[in-house]
């Protein structure tokens, strides 16, 4: 069974990948993984720290809400993952903002013969302590679970987009489609997705969304909904890594500069690496002029923006030794 995207000249043309992990597919994603009977190895650092989390926290009343909307398997509700949206509050609000006739439509949808347990009832009915409660689950699942280890995402997503950005330069927007995954292939001016059931998507010139995800397993994910704006959860590519010659990296360099680089994939204004490494923008400047001294970045001036990029060395030390822990924006921790 497959899905088989449709497109024309213009969705080639508007077609995107996301900057970032988008982090309600992400937290929809790893709600999979938390149920699976078996699981890869790459989500065995995570678990442990669910396992943690799980011995410290009583967690069964967020899970288990959370978890009669994304079953272990099958279909979920697209209010779930607004589309875009890789800041959590954001997405957040989002969701608490959905519209009650789309809140029914994808409740009934999602139980279809099934009752509904009560709560589900007043939620479809746009009850506002429901949507506080739906809300405060997310909040506490991506605190506990998500937010500290969030390093164990991002590195592959940025990793994977970087991958793609040279397949972009080297032979443009198809080559891009097809080598997204395995699972994926381009036959012209088709995209097919090994997918649960057989479906036909098109797109009709409004282009696609192309998110890599570190939670998505071997098959793709979509919206169900055709008339929302397209949206291809992907399986981020387990590109290889050298061997750790430079784990001691942030000893070397300081912490803050370490961080600095790594945050680096993909190339950033000296505002947004601010905002990615937690720090002010004349923290960012001092120490990217040191970085730059050494030869492991450039800096290049678009307008009034100043743009960073990794070079060739300092690529090679990225790849070569696991990064230290963000600092996240006290705004992506906050509960309800």
């Amino acid at each position: 069974m497959a899905l088989r995207i449709h497109f024309t000249a213009d969705d080639l043309a508007r077609t995107t990948v996301a900057a970032g992990p988008d982090l309600m597919w992400e937290l929809v994603n790893s709600l999979h993984i938390l149920q699976a009977q078996q699981t890869a190895s790459g989500y065995a650092p995570w678990l442990r720290h669910v396992r943690d989390r799980f011995a410290r926290r009583d967690l069964r009343g967020p899970i288990r809400l959370l978890t009669t909307l994304v079953p272990p398997q099958g279909n979920f509700p697209d209010f779930l993952t607004p589309s875009g949206e890789g800041n959590i509050s954001a997405a957040r609000d989002l969701i608490r903002a959905t519209p009650a006739a789309r809140l029914r439509a994808e409740l009934a949808r999602h139980f279809g013969r099934h009752t509904p347990p009560p709560w589900f009832r007043r939620l479809a009915q746009g009850d506002r302590a429901a949507r506080q409660e739906l809300d405060d689950a997310v909040a506490t699942y991506f605190r506990e679970l998500l937010a500290p280890q969030l390093h164990l995402i991002e590195n592959p997503v940025h990793t994977d987009r970087a991958h793609h950005s040279r397949n972009v330069l080297d032979g443009g927007t198809e080559r891009l489609l097809n080598t997204l995954s395995p699972s994926i292939s381009w036959e012209p001016p088709t995209l097919i997705a090994d997918y649960p059931r057989d479906r036909d998507l098109h797109l009709r010139g409004r282009g696609i969304s192309l998110v890599p995800s570190f939670f998505c397993t071997g098959r793709p994910v979509a919206l169900i909904d055709p008339s929302l704006p397209p949206v291809l959860v992907y399986p981020v590519g387990r590109h290889p890594r050298p061997v750790d010659t430079l784990a001691g990296l942030p000893e070397l360099l300081g912490r803050t500069r370490a961080m600095a680089l790594y945050a680096l994939t993909p190339p950033c204004s000296t505002g947004e690496l601010a905002l990615r490494i937690g720090v002010s923008i004349g923290t960012v400047s001092k120490h990217a002029s040191i970085l730059r001294g050494a030869g492991l970045i450039t800096s290049t001036r678009r307008g009034c923006t100043v743009v960073h990029a990794l070079t060739s060395l300092g690529r090679e030390l990225v790849r070569g030794w696991p990064h230290p822990r963000p600092r996240l924006p006290a705004r992506s921790q906050s509960s309800s």
